[in-house]
C-alpha cells in the first residue's frame, strides 16, 4: 500500500537476501553445534562475543590480547547480532552487485563459492582481532572454530545463491 504523493521505498536486494542467508547460516551452525558431537561448537565465537568486540570497536580498539578475558559490554548480545546481520547484508549486496555487473545473473555454484571465499574475514581479520590469532591459531579452540566458521560460510553462500533466484530482480538480457 502507497500513499499519494510518497515516494515508494527501494529497499535494495542484498538487504533480504542477506538477511536471509545469515538466518541460514546460524541455523546451520546452531544444527552442527546440537548435532556434531561437539566438532562444531566453541563458546569462544558466539554472537555476544562479536557484540563485545563491536563495542571496543566503536570506543577505537581493534585488537584484543583476548577478547575471553574482556569485561562483558553492556548491550553485546544485541550488538553481536546486529553486527552479525548487518554484515551478511553487506557480503550479499556486494555479491549481487559483482555478479550483475558482467551483465548475469549469478548461479547457486559462484554463490557458495563467494560464501566459502567470505570465510578469509574471520580467519584473517576478526580472530586476530579477538586475540585469537591467524585462523584462530592461537584460541586454544582453532579446529573447532574454524569448521564452525567454515561451514556457516558455505551455508551463507548457499543462502545467497538461493534467495537471490528468488527475490532479486533477474537481469533481463534482452533490454542491453
Amino acid at each position: 500500500m502507497t500513499v499519494q504523493g510518497a515516494r515508494s521505498l527501494q529497499v535494495p536486494a542484498g538487504v533480504p537476501v542477506g538477511a536471509l542467508a545469515t538466518l541460514g547460516m546460524d541455523a546451520a551452525m546452531l544444527a552442527a553445534a546440537r548435532y556434531g558431537r561437539g566438532a562444531f561448537s566453541s563458546d569462544l565465537i558466539g554472537p555476544e562475543v562479536i557484540g563485545r568486540w563491536a563495542a571496543g570497536l566503536m570506543r577505537g580498539r581493534w585488537r584484543h590480547d583476548d577478547i575471553m578475558t574482556e569485561p562483558r559490554q553492556r548491550g553485546e548480545l544485541g550488538l553481536g547480532i546486529l553486527t552479525h546481520y548487518a554484515t551478511g547484508v553487506a557480503l550479499a549486496q556486494v555479491f549481487l552487485t559483482l555478479a550483475r555487473s558482467g551483465g548475469r545473473n549469478p548461479t547457486l555454484l559462484e554463490a557458495t563459492g563467494y560464501g566459502v571465499a567470505t570465510s578469509v574475514l574471520p580467519l584473517l581479520v576478526l580472530f586476530p582481532s579477538l586475540g585469537y590469532g591467524w585462523l584462530g591459531l592461537r584460541s586454544g579452540d582453532a579446529a573447532r572454530i574454524d569448521r564452525a566458521m567454515l561451514l556457516g560460510h558455505v551455508a551463507f553462500g548457499l543462502g545467497i545463491g538461493l534467495w537471490a533466484s528468488r527475490l532479486a530482480p533477474r537481469h533481463d538480457r534482452r533490454r542491453d
